[in-house]
């Protein structure tokens, strides 16, 4: 890091996704006013992330590339916080990382807007049959039989897995539909649904009612495969399922048998389990998905928001502070390091 010997601390950006998220351009110069360095490299792997990172304070992932492993983050030996430019921490090793005293943060709230309205886009797509008709006209077929099967949205029951930032989004989007609104989420307070005007249900009966369900929680040990074999067995017949949160939570085997023997009558998925897809993947042959590429996130918006956001936690660090979005507080006690003199947390 020679370039940056004038300054105190190095923050490190180890991948992105170049086509919707590369950084902004402000980054450099709004971390040089607090004292620390600012470089972007796209790592490909483990190691290296430990070459280009090894002696960085914060180090920055915003792609989902599982490079921050317990054996990479051991590496690196100045780290004093990991931070994830975006919702899910899933893709570094969250656990190893509060074992070494390392904070972790992520930034939850830069694009809550654009993956609720993407999640409806997805809704509205699959219910209305939307890519098939398109797709019919332009192979010059005037297929009006393509728009079967589908029902009315006003009346309909929408469950809702997740009432994050993002779930909540979709609900408040959703309020002028006359929709029936169920919710799945054991972190939610009733006052919160209430407040949505949600009702909070068990899974089971979210699952046996709903017509539409749509995910947005995260991915963890709970989430991984909580729609599985078992659990799509007891949908209501012809559900429309979305999923633009994390691929895992579906488990895909037994959605794409659903979608094949028809008690998943569609689904929409921004998100999957191997990404990119596998180009032998049954998803790509079946005419009752439509597929996005994991790009529900972004806008010009969103990016620069993004950004802001990771400047900010930043800075917090740099300047002592408890970081806005800190992941890990029980880390706190036991600090890898201690925070500047006079700005403890």
């Amino acid at each position: 890091m020679a370039e940056a010997e004038q300054f105190t601390w190095h923050v490190v950006l180890v991948d992105y996704a170049r086509d919707l998220f590369s950084p902004v351009g402000f980054e450099a110069e709004r971390l040089a006013q607090v004292g620390a360095s600012w470089q972007v490299y796209e790592c490909r792997s483990g190691q290296e992330v430990v070459s280009v990172a090894r002696e960085a304070d914060i180090v920055v992932i915003q792609s989902v590339r599982p490079l921050l492993t317990r054996e990479v983050i051991a590496q690196l030996e100045r780290c004093r916080c990991l931070i994830r430019a975006g919702a899910g921490y899933d893709s570094l090793d969250y656990v190893a990382a509060t074992e070494m005293g390392i904070m972790v943060c992520n930034a939850p709230t830069y694009c809550t807007d654009e993956v609720a309205d993407h999640a409806i886009a997805l809704l509205l797509a699959c219910l209305r049959h939307i890519p098939r008709l398109d797709a019919a006209m332009r192979r010059g077929e005037y297929a009006s039989y393509l728009a079967m099967p589908t029902r009315r949205l006003a009346g309909s029951t929408l469950g809702v897995i997740g009432l994050g930032r993002i779930g909540a989004r979709m609900v408040e989007r959703m309020r002028g539909w006359a929709l029936r609104v169920l919710a799945y989420d054991p972190y939610a307070s009733p006052e919160r649904a209430a407040a949505l005007g949600v009702e909070l249900v068990p899974l089971e009966r979210l699952l046996e009612e709903s017509d539409f369900i749509s995910i947005h929680c995260l991915l963890n040990e709970e989430t991984y495969h909580l729609l599985g074999r078992e659990a799509l067995k007891r949908v209501k017949p012809g559900v429309i399922i979305v999923n633009d949160s994390r691929g895992p939570i579906l488990d895909e085997e037994a959605l794409i048998e659903a979608l094949q023997d028809g008690r998943v009558a569609a689904a929409g998925l921004d998100v999957t389990e191997k990404e990119p897809l596998p180009a032998d993947s049954p998803l790509l042959r079946l005419d009752n998905v439509i597929l996005t590429p994991h790009t529900a996130a972004y806008s010009p918006q969103s990016r620069e928001d993004l950004y802001a956001q990771i400047c900010d936690l930043c800075i917090d660090v740099i300047q002592g502070r408890i970081p806005r979005f800190l992941v890990n507080p029980e880390v706190l006690g036991h600090l890898r390091f201690a925070p500047p003199k006079g700005n403890a947390p």
